[in-house]
């Protein structure tokens, strides 16, 4: 029965995902701010004073930084072709033993090969994208997300206040409402710690970029922090990124490397030594339920389904800790 449960959980996750996403990025960031507006001097202003300063605040970070790199990037977007033109010769030494390997199959191959059967080539055309009508798939999911973060600032405890009135028991009342303010402080002291912590690698990033001498350091250092956030696929891309990059910049594949290897070294210190000092082992989760929880919501929701796989994971063991007939599961994940 549960196992059904699940499956049809997972498919109406698949199925309406353009209208759950935006609810989940929402909540998140709603859960992320809501601490802040019992402080000073916010939690002495309207609610919904509060929502907008805290909503505005959270844009305009985010905007300012997208403005700021968003002439480097697109130059190198635009530099994509040749970057991989200069990689091309590294990489071919890199698998000419796979190569020789291939043309040999080939060889064997051909001599099995009938007559008159001969190599056609098909060229496919791919769709050219309409800009103007992918506007309002972008710009809607945001004012969507952005509106209900607001909403759930603004109303949220009254609604938790309300939905707490439905459960039968005090006793009830009391672990739902240590629940929801449990996800609300360790989500959030997680989320400050591991961004903070990749803002160290990114700045690691960026002196290490800095001496190497690669173009755009401060781009790809902030590439690095917003990659970390998502664990083991985001250094994984991070680190495939700067390899390239290194195969276009330097001659030698020694030196090419070096980039790449720097960041990975700079992340395992991150990763192993200065995150676990700093969160300690309370949100401490298995790596394999981590890498198979990423599987399964990149696959359902794409990078989206990745930026949110883990923050809901951590909410989930926190209620597998609070809940008794759940312990077990909480076991499983650490």
């Amino acid at each position: 029965m549960w196992l059904l449960v699940i499956a049809a959980l997972l498919y109406t996750c698949y199925l309406a995902s353009s209208l759950i996403l935006p609810i989940v990025l929402a909540g998140f960031f709603a859960l992320l701010l809501a601490p802040l507006m019992r402080r000073a001097p916010l939690r002495w202003l309207p609610r919904a004073v509060s929502a907008v300063l805290l909503v505005a605040a959270l844009l305009g970070t985010i905007g300012a930084v997208g403005t700021f790199l968003a002439a480097p990037a697109a130059e190198w977007v635009r530099k994509v072709p040749f970057v991989m033109r200069d990689a091309a010769p590294k990489l071919q030494q890199m698998i000419e033993p796979f190569n020789q390997a291939n043309r040999a199959r080939e060889s064997l191959g051909s001599l099995t090969k009938e007559p008159g059967q001969g190599n056609e080539a098909v060229v496919v055309q791919p769709p050219q994208p309409d800009l103007v009508d992918a506007i309002p798939g972008v710009v809607g999911p945001i004012l969507a997300v952005i509106l209900l973060t607001f909403s759930f600032l603004v109303f949220g405890d009254d609604v938790l206040r309300k939905l707490l009135d439905l459960r039968p028991t005090r006793a009830h009342k009391k672990l739902t409402a240590g629940i929801v303010q449990q996800i609300q402080s360790d989500l959030s002291r997680y989320m400050l710690t591991i961004s903070g912590t990749s803002s160290i690698l990114g700045m690691a990033t960026v002196a290490w970029l800095w001496w190497l001498d690669v173009p755009d350091p401060l781009l790809w250092g902030v590439l690095a922090a917003g990659l970390n956030l998502t664990p083991i696929v985001g250094p994984l891309v991070m680190f495939l990124m700067l390899s390239l990059v290194g195969l276009s910049q330097f001659d030698t594949l020694g030196a090419a490397m070096l980039p790449a290897a720097g960041f990975i070294a700079l992340n395992a210190l991150e990763s192993q030594l200065l995150t676990p000092m700093v969160l300690g082992r309370t949100m401490h989760i298995n790596p394999l339920a981590i890498i198979l929880w990423l599987m399964l919501w990149g696959w359902l929701w794409g990078v989206p389904g990745l930026l949110v796989a883990v923050p809901m994971l951590v909410c989930l063991k926190i209620v597998a800790d609070h809940v008794e007939d759940w312990k077990g599961w909480s076991r499983l994940l650490e």
